[in-house]
């Protein structure tokens, strides 16, 4: 007995344990390493970098570094660290190999000190841009550590008289022109010229307006409510960086798409978003961590460039046109991850993440998945497609979840002239405007082998039309089941609607009118259902792994339904002559062209290019415009009403329906809680007794 109770312990154990290591594996948030598919979808990636070394300042041979903000790489040859608690900045080779300390600077023949400095920038010539953000100032050193100038307070109409100038990063073109973001300034970045002198603003983000919100404020408060109110202004930048040709590389705290911008020299934003998701760190997150917080870029060549999310830690890379390559990081103790992030930078291609907690610098470099994207990356972007191609189709080997690398491998197909393997690449990468290129090519080498071949039995159809009609259209006539007047009648109907719709009501058998209406709804859900799963490439945007074939049906009778529930209402009181019946089968009946005019486009979708695809959305309007007719002529003919009037209650009618959509969400949601409310009260019981 004892033997059995203790084997019946261990196995509940066993179980006990499954279970939490299931719950554990259902509520992680992300895979180890991930990126986001054409869906928005996690999904599982190769480890693009992983940590190799953590540097401290004791490694270095400075002490301990405190709260570092700022990291600054030139060249991949010096490593400058700016220790701000220390007021000082380090100097490194590559290596980690202490080169020198700078703890002052001459500033016209006297020794000055930093204070609190947030932001270092270091140009070719080894001259060196220091944002001294509790000095209020920006400090210029030539390579001989010599104030070249100092930047303290900047005068200009632009600015208000109690402007502080607190400037938190800088950066420097090649001219010699200095941008500066400053804590406080909304207007966007501080340019100033080689002089020092304040020109302009640049860059600056896009106000954020709450529609309801200033709706309140301009029509429905007072005048003193209003000033009491908090102002709409841009949001502040958070970090800023510059590639070789000068471009302007920025992040920002807010939560719109565009927090990450490139702007030009007139400060406009041309930064490309072609990718499955716009540059903003993680798509979903949960409510108590909220989204991304960005706050620095790095931009290294062929226009690659990484963010860096505090919320998480994590650090996400892009190419030029925007698509998400890989993600790595995150927050924790263990090795790769960080307490409090504030900086990225690399050399070569391996990462220095700065993490101002701890005082620690960690060394990423990349693993041969991450090696195999890079090079794939800078080859395209330098014209050498073979070599490109080859690298896509190593990180297709490696990560058949990369969509985008299956677009190079199909650009590299196209241009072997092997147009199938190009669509098909092109399809797995969901890039439709090379799909549409490669399937145009591929129709026009079809079309060149078999035109003849279809041309002789196109000939030979012709020349048997007098015995096609005499022998075999005759007999597909006779055929019983187009002989029966139920399927003729709804055909008819679609073409003389105003006869047909009068004739349905009073001549017609009602029994058999319903289930010809539900046969009409049938119908329109298996089109609904096929379209979604074999129409065209080109006008397909179903996920097929979430697809619902059940949820297709409901989202077909489920409107019907509800216009037919609020038209008999509305109309029951404005002296309407349908009854429910007469509403739902004129309503099916009026279905008819959807189904008529989707079918052939579920094969016809299969065979045309991205511009065709206009005729596609043509014929998609004809069918809903069609329809939209019936239902009125139908509405008209049940109801005996005038053509206004019918339009007035069609437009009640939807009103109506918005309505009872909202009464259910409201009754299912009240029963959600409910049902939760009668769980928790159980549990109490449970436990307590």
């Amino acid at each position: 007995m004892i033997r059995n109770r203790r084997l019946f312990s261990v196995i509940l154990l066993c179980l006990l344990v499954n279970i939490l290591i299931g719950c554990g594996n259902a509520f992680a948030e992300y895979a180890p390493s991930y990126n986001y598919n054409y869906w928005f979808e996690s999904v599982a990636a190769p480890a693009a970098y992983e940590a190799t070394k953590i540097i401290d300042g004791k490694v270095i041979g400075v002490g301990s570094l405190k709260e570092p903000s700022d990291i600054y790489v030139l060249r991949n040859e010096r490593i400058y660290i700016l220790d701000s608690g220390n007021n000082r900045i380090i100097v490194t080779d590559k290596n980690f190999n202490l080169i020198m300390v700078i703890d002052s600077f001459y500033n016209n023949g006297h020794t000055d000190h930093f204070l609190k400095p947030q932001g270092i920038f270091v140009a070719d010539n080894y001259h060196i841009y220091v944002a001294d953000t509790d000095n209020q100032r920006v400090v210029h050193l030539d390579e001989n550590l010599r104030a070249v100038k100092i930047i303290d307070s900047p005068e200009s109409e632009l600015l208000s008289k109690n402007f502080q100038f607190r400037p938190a990063k800088v950066v420097a073109d090649k001219a010699g022109r200095i941008y500066v973001m400053a804590v406080g300034v909304y207007d966007g970045f501080m340019e100033f010229s080689p002089d020092g002198i304040f020109t302009t603003f640049i860059g600056a983000n896009r106000v954020q307006v709450d529609p309801i919100e200033y709706l309140w404020k301009a029509v429905l408060s007072t005048r003193e409510q209003r000033s009491q109110m908090v102002q709409y202004v841009p949001t502040e930048f958070a970090n800023l960086d510059i590639d070789e040709d000068g471009f302007i590389y920025a992040v920002s705290t807010d939560e719109t798409e565009d927090v990450v911008k490139k702007l030009n020299a007139q400060g406009i934003d041309i930064l490309r978003r072609d990718g499955y998701i716009p540059p903003l760190g993680d798509v979903y997150y949960t409510s108590d961590l909220g989204p991304a917080r960005l706050i620095d870029i790095d931009v290294t060549d062929s226009e690659i460039y990484s963010v860096l999310d505090s919320t998480r830690g994590r650090i996400f890379t892009y190419n030029g046109d925007g698509y998400l390559l890989y993600i790595f990081g995150g927050l924790g103790n263990r090795l790769g991850e960080f307490d409090n992030p504030v900086a990225i930078e690399r050399v070569g291609d391996n990462f220095l993440v700065l993490d101002k907690k701890t005082g620690e610098i960690t060394v990423f470099e990349p693993t041969e998945y991450g090696r195999v994207v890079n090079e794939a990356i800078r080859s395209y972007y330098h014209g050498e497609e073979d070599k490109a191609a080859e690298m896509f189709t190593r990180a297709v080997n490696m990560n058949a979840n990369f969509e985008y690398a299956y677009g190079g491998t199909g650009k590299a197909f196209l241009r072997k002239g092997d147009y199938e393997s190009a669509i098909e690449n092109f399809k797995e990468s969901m890039d439709r405007k090379n799909y549409s290129k490669a399937y145009i090519l591929y129709r026009r080498e079809k079309l060149r082998k078999y035109f003849p071949l279809f041309m002789t039995i196109l000939c030979i159809l012709l020349l048997c039309t007098p015995l096609i009609r005499k022998y075999i259209w005759r007999n597909i006539k006779r055929i019983p089941l187009f002989e029966k007047e139920t399927i003729r009648y709804p055909l008819r109907l679609v073409f003389h609607p105003y006869d047909e719709y009068w004739v349905l009501k009073y001549e017609r058998d009602k029994k058999v009118n319903l289930i010809i209406s539900f046969v009409i709804l049938a119908l329109l859900s298996i089109t609904r259902i096929l379209q979604a799963q074999y129409n065209g490439f080109l006008v397909n945007y179903t996920n097929l792994r979430e697809f619902n074939s059940l949820l297709e049906i409901l989202y077909i009778i489920v409107p019907v339904l509800f216009w037919c529930i609020a038209n008999w209402s509305l109309t029951s009181l404005m002296d309407g002559e349908g009854t429910f019946s007469d509403i739902f089968i004129s309503t099916c009946f009026a279905l008819t062209p959807l189904i008529l005019i989707n079918i052939p486009w579920i094969l016809l979708s299969n065979y045309i290019s991205a511009e065709e695809t206009t005729f596609y959305y043509f014929f998609q309007s004809v069918a809903f415009l069609w329809f939209v007719y019936l239902l009125f002529v139908g509405n008209m003919t049940v109801h005996q009403f005038t053509p206004s009037k019918t339009v007035g209650t069609m437009l009640l009618t939807v009103g109506t329906m918005g309505f009872l959509a909202f009464l259910c969400l409201l009754f299912f949601n009240l029963m959600q809680q409910l049902v939760s409310f009668i769980f928790t009260i159980g549990r109490e019981i449970m436990l307590r007794f």
